[in-house]
């Protein structure tokens, strides 16, 4: 299968979103995996001029990083979209390519059957047969309810259902060496839905599992809170 991993995280190689995304790439076993770090690329917002949906159909008239970016969306089987939570969404650059990505629809108005939305565009592409995946850590001691704004977004994108999560709370522990044992644990638990999704799709008790808070919340609350060095009651 050919993989390509959009890594959103401005920390690059250094996110902790990128760990998870690494284990379930592990799990998946052997494939043909492109990787794009979206902190190194050049990548200018959109102009909102619409020349790729008139002038340059399907071609974007600022010359930078996407045209290749979307090149490799067009080549991949499954799309792994690895990223932290940013107040309550994608990081901005990350957000700026998913604005990019509007050459790869025609201009034209069509009716959604999915119930989302009131209308939308039809691909340029056949994208049919594709799979995703969404890989995210957050600094929150769960990720429920903390994604609604990243869901919805996706799925106008991809339709409701079509695409798979895996969304932990507690994100920074996985750069604590201290706290090893317990976030191993959960990697082997994503390689685990990796190797399931490679052959299907991940499981209800593997997603269950993953669900799961690494510690409980007055546990990791009083850690987090802790390790910014200052008082929680009037900041100083």
């Amino acid at each position: 299968m050919r993989i390509l991993v959009i890594n959103g995280s401005p920390k690059g190689k250094a996110s902790n979103s990128l760990k998870l995304t690494e284990a379930f790439l592990e799990g998946m076993g052997n494939n043909e995996v492109k990787e794009i770090q979206v902190s190194s690329l050049n990548l200018s917002p959109c102009k909102g001029c619409f020349s790729c949906w008139g002038k340059t159909p399907g071609k974007c008239v600022i010359h930078d990083d996407m045209g290749k970016v979307i090149e490799d969306e067009l080549w991949a089987d499954i799309i792994i979209w690895s990223f932290p939570l940013y107040y309550y969404n994608v990081p901005g650059p990350l957000k700026t390519l998913i604005d990019r990505q509007l050459p790869m629809s025609l201009p034209f108005m069509v009716d959604r059957q999915d119930g989302i939305g009131s209308g939308g565009h039809p691909p340029r592409y056949d994208m049919s047969g594709k799979r995703y995946v969404l890989i995210s850590t957050c600094g929150f001691y769960s990720a429920d309810k903390n994604y609604d704004s990243v869901k919805s977004m996706f799925d106008y994108i991809y339709g409701k259902g079509n695409y798979e999560t895996i969304f932990c709370g507690q994100g920074e522990l996985f750069s604590v060496p201290e706290l090893r044992d317990r976030t191993d644990e959960y990697l082997d638990l994503v390689r685990k839905a990796g190797s399931e999704f490679i052959s299907g799709g991940i499981s209800d008790a593997t997603k269950a599992r993953l669900d799961e808070l690494l510690y409980p919340k007055e546990v990791y609350e009083q850690m987090a809170d802790a390790s910014w060095g200052i008082e929680k009651q009037d900041g100083n």
